[in-house]
């Protein structure tokens, strides 16, 4: 019964300590500091939306064209939102466009990328049934914009003892949070010093 007893409270404390030790790690992390930070803003990938030219398109019987395409960026999801003007013979008809779009940061290559992965939209006009139509393959080629960097890899400064000290200079961290209105990239720099 003793050993029972025992046995119990060992097993009971061991659990919340290396819950402890796995909860520091990660808040360890989570702490590091932003030290470059750069915002993108909808208003930047919209104008790119603007100055792409006319997204149109068409089969047997029937003409579309893509009007005032764009981004909506909220906290929890970036969203592609568009209207589509269908044309067949003299009837017209104009219905909301609703896509999916992914941001993600290449760290190694250092750049944002914005892609509308999916943006199908399903068209019936007075009861004629037009099919799907996927707007996304029309944006098949993701948007890149250049990233949070440093200066430079590494620093040289000269001691007063005449020798030159190099201090090697990486990322240690990054992050892409979205926000209202905008993707945002930060990221954490580490420094190494590097022998002479």
């Amino acid at each position: 019964m003793k050993f029972l007893i025992v046995s119990t409270f060992l097993i009971a404390f061991s659990f919340p300590q290396s819950n402890a030790v796995q909860l520091q790690d990660i808040s360890e992390e989570m702490l590091a500091p932003d030290h470059i930070s750069m915002l993108i803003h909808e208003d930047l990938i919209n104008e790119f939306f603007k100055n792409m030219g006319k997204v149109s398109g068409g089969g047997k019987n029937y003409e579309w064209i893509l009007k005032n395409p764009r981004i909506e960026i909220t906290n929890k999801k970036a969203v592609f939102k568009a209207e589509i003007q269908v044309l067949v013979g003299f009837i017209s008809s104009t219905q909301d466009v609703i896509g999916k779009v992914d941001v993600r940061y290449n760290a190694k290559d250092n750049l944002i990328i914005v892609e509308v992965v999916d943006a199908d939209v399903i068209i019936d006009i007075a009861g004629y049934d037009i099919g799907k139509i996927d707007i996304g393959k029309h944006f098949s080629k993701p948007l890149k914009l250049s990233g949070p960097q440093s200066v430079s890899e590494n620093i040289e400064f000269s001691l007063p003892s005449g020798k030159v000290r190099k201090i090697d200079i990486s990322v240690k961290s990054h992050t892409l949070d979205l926000i209202d209105g905008a993707i945002k990239v930060s990221t954490s720099l580490g420094f190494k010093v590097l022998d002479n």
